[in-house]
């Protein structure tokens, strides 16, 4: 009798185990280590491709004539180093059930296209900011004034 009043209870049990370890959970979907996750985040929302585009508009290259500032360059500006000091700042602001919630995100299509969309929007207001600042500098000299750069 004991048996079959325990049955439908341990039954329940074993399905509530059951539920509760195929549902995903952020620690199913991480690493356990927060900087891992965070490059993998860095990586996802394509900040190296930003990082190549900032350099290239400061006109700031890798030298190839020089051993010691090649290595100077790389300590200071290589992605490596830029993703090291990146992965340090986001550390510092977001917890890694955070940083897995950004991944979810930024995974889905809305997150991509987001990405996506910045990327363009940002290029745009460049052009428009450098088309204000030739503007201003031009239009200021026009009247005497002397613009210092």
């Amino acid at each position: 009798m004991y048996f079959v009043r325990s049955t439908p209870i341990i039954v329940t049990l074993l399905l509530i185990i059951t539920l509760i370890e195929a549902k995903p959970t952020y620690r199913s979907l991480s690493s356990r280590n927060i900087k891992d996750r965070i490059k993998y985040f860095l990586n996802l929302t394509g900040v190296e491709n930003e990082y190549a585009r900032f350099l290239n508009f400061l006109n700031i290259y890798p030298p190839t004539d020089n051993v010691k500032m090649r290595s100077f360059y790389n300590e200071l500006f290589s992605i490596n180093a830029y993703l090291s000091d990146l992965t340090r700042s986001y550390a510092k602001y977001y917890a890694l059930d955070e940083i897995n919630e950004l991944i979810i995100f930024y995974s889905s299509s809305v997150g991509q296209k987001l990405i996506q969309a910045n990327s363009e929007l940002n290029r745009r207001m460049e052009d428009i900011m450098l088309t204000k600042i030739s503007d201003y500098i031009f239009t200021s000299s026009e009247h005497g004034f002397s613009i210092p750069l």
